[in-house]
């Protein structure tokens, strides 16, 4: 009989974007097996390294649960796993939440919000803003995976509407 708690690190590719939530559970198939052994922290909050318990295999994981909910995942070499650890020196390729949302877009693994003005990609905007000033509004709208013209209405003031009568009665 087959072992309910065999990893899947075998089966993945080098760089993995999986779904949260999947449908068939691989998210949690995976992550059953990794063990977090340091969390960056800091201004990298999505950003992880784990170690397979059943194979020994190290990984990197960006976990994006805030626009496209998704797991990305970059397997790790032995001496890379060490300056993690020892010398808080991570790759470079999950250091920008730009670079996680960019990988995600173009491996199709995107989510589309009904509120087109979401706090979510609100904030989200602001927030690649400041991490690169100069950042343009089409590389916020690909990150996103919305069209630039709602990457614009973003960084827009919310307007709000009163429902006044003109008799001065109902909301207001």
């Amino acid at each position: 009989m087959e072992n309910e708690r065999s990893c899947c690190c075998a089966a993945l590719d080098d760089l993995a974007i999986v779904g949260m939530g999947h449908s068939e559970d691989l998210d949690a198939r995976i992550l059953a097996t990794l063990d977090t052994v340091k969390d960056h922290g800091g201004e990298q909050w999505w950003l992880h390294a784990a170690t397979c318990n059943q194979c020994g295999q190290h990984w990197m994981i960006a976990q994006e649960s805030r626009i496209h909910d998704n797991y990305c995942l970059r397997r790790l070499s032995g001496d890379e796993m060490h300056a993690i650890l020892a010398l808080s020196q991570w790759p470079e390729d999950f250091l920008r939440f730009e670079q996680v949302l960019r990988l995600e877009r173009e491996a199709g693994q995107v989510a589309c919000f009904l509120d087109p003005r979401s706090p979510a990609l609100v904030d989200t905007a602001h927030d690649l803003r400041r991490a690169r000033p100069e950042i343009s509004v089409a590389d916020i709208a690909y990150a996103l995976a919305i069209s630039t013209g709602q990457a614009e209405r973003l960084f827009r003031p919310r307007r709000w509407f009163s429902w006044r009568r003109e008799d001065g009665g109902g909301r207001g």
